[in-house]
């Protein structure tokens, strides 16, 4: 469930209250997004999205997008108030219990993983503050949750990476998927590329990518879908296992970057659903149902995050209402 979603779907707003703004020649052609960008200061685009869909932005009386552009006279609406589209701060790492030797944590989604703009908002610096020195040894996308594990120092650091590559140890994740099982389980050994340097997604590219693999199986079988278990090989890199899942033509559930729809509703699982009158319909999930589960070492479970609470509802649901019979 979109937290953006909740927001704007529960909160009652007096008619009086909505904000309206005539547009002059001065914004002329600017998006409502970048027009109500200074006045939220500055805007979180996942709560515009989600006031939009609850029926909150209008222009010139009519349910509006936030990239639409603005024309010299419109008049805007917004039902809601501003300050509730600014950017909230960004969700803490969280401790984890894990073998002597690493330093563990837990990164919720959203998280970007690098260091950015704004300070203290990713998960290298909010690690680092609290374990001086740390070394993280593999790194997740800004949408996937789960396992960040980092060494104390370099040379545990280094002990760590050689046996990520050597296979000795390895990250599991957990995803979920659409589709049918064929397979009980395979490898996806295919190169990866950019179209461009600036781009984010990975491609599939035989002749200029970089060589890698990705482990998958099947841990459980639902009515149109599949929960799967992934390994990179390698210790992986960054968007392997969402690009591998593209080019086995099952990506990640709600992973729209790589082709799914953006996000998976309840009344698209349960054909009685009934919602509330007058209330848009929340969500059960809009980021990639993609988890960093655990570290193993050998057969030992060195480290491990327990899944999300987004994606644990979402598993229940589809246990309830999409069992094999």
């Amino acid at each position: 469930m979109s937290e953006g979603d909740s927001l704007f779907d529960e909160v009652e707003l007096d008619e009086d209250e909505a904000r309206r703004w005539e547009i002059g020649r001065e914004h002329r052609g600017l998006s409502i997004h970048d027009f109500l960008d200074p006045v939220a200061g500055p805007v979180d685009r996942k709560r515009l999205f989600a006031a939009a869909r609850a029926g909150r932005l209008r222009l010139n009386g009519q349910p509006a997008a936030p990239g639409s552009a603005l024309r010299v006279g419109d008049v805007l609406e917004l039902q809601a108030d501003p300050a509730d589209l600014g950017r909230r701060e960004a969700a803490e790492l969280r401790l984890l219990p894990g073998e002597e030797g690493l330093i563990v944590a837990g990164k919720p989604s959203g998280l970007p993983f690098a260091e950015g703009r704004r300070p203290g908002r990713s998960v290298v610096e909010q690690l680092r503050r609290s374990h001086p020195g740390a070394r993280p040894v593999h790194k997740l996308d800004k949408e996937t949750s789960g396992l960040v594990i980092a060494a104390p120092d370099a040379g545990a650091e280094a002990a760590l990476l050689a046996e990520l590559r050597s296979g000795q140890a390895r990250v599991e994740y957990f995803a979920i998927v659409r589709g049918t099982q064929r397979e009980a389980s395979g490898v996806m050994d295919v190169p990866l590329g950019k179209r461009r340097r600036s781009d984010v997604r990975l491609e599939p590219d035989p002749e200029r990518g970089e060589a890698c693999a990705t482990e998958w199986r099947v841990a459980e079988a639902l009515r149109g879908f599949l929960v799967l278990t992934l390994v990179p090989r390698g210790g992986g890199r960054s968007h392997q296992v969402r690009a591998h899942l593209a080019a086995l033509g099952q990506p990640a559930l709600c992973d729209a970057l790589y082709g799914e729809d953006d996000r998976l509703l309840l009344s698209q699982l349960k054909l009685d659903y009934r919602g509330k009158r007058g209330r848009p319909e929340r969500p059960l999930l809009d980021r990639p149902a993609l988890h960093a589960a655990r570290l193993m070492r050998g057969i030992r479970v060195a480290a491990e995050a327990p899944l999300p609470d987004d994606l644990a509802v979402l598993l229940a649901q589809l246990r309830r209402l999409r069992p094999l019979r």
